[in-house]
């Protein structure tokens, strides 16, 4: 009898804490305007990538960082780089959002940090794949 009330209290402590981060989240509009754009900004990139996978050649630049040559190619499979690399930060940094609600300089200058990511992964790749098709 005394596991089944352990459990429960584990359950409504685990239920009041999520739904703590759920108001604070929802609370905040830019945050969860921010969080809006980030998935819309995947959905988009998913799309324009499997729109015109049939159109990609066999080698595409993705690493612009690196040497002009072979290093800077990848298969068409590199372009799924940049909206898994949106979706780990977002999601990280989402995570560190509702944990961290007191200093609101951190909340938003991370929330900046991650629109800016948003914005400049949707960009890099529609402007990698209209320059190949």
């Amino acid at each position: 009898m005394a596991f089944w009330s352990k459990k429960e209290r584990l359950e409504n402590i685990r239920l009041s804490i999520s739904s703590q981060a759920q108001e604070n989240f929802s609370g905040d509009r830019l945050a969860f305007a921010v969080y809006i754009f980030c998935l819309l900004s995947i959905l988009a990139q998913s799309s324009l990538i499997l729109v015109s996978w049939g159109k990609l050649p066999p080698q595409v630049p993705v690493f612009y960082s690196r040497p002009w040559g072979e290093a800077m190619l990848t298969s068409p499979l590199g372009l799924w780089i940049l909206p898994a690399l949106l979706a780990v930060l977002a999601t990280a940094n989402f995570f560190v959002i509702s944990n961290f609600r007191q200093n609101l300089f951190l909340v938003r200058a991370i929330v900046v940090f991650t629109f800016l990511v948003a914005f400049l992964t949707i960009y890099d790749s529609a402007k990698i794949i209209s320059l190949l098709i």
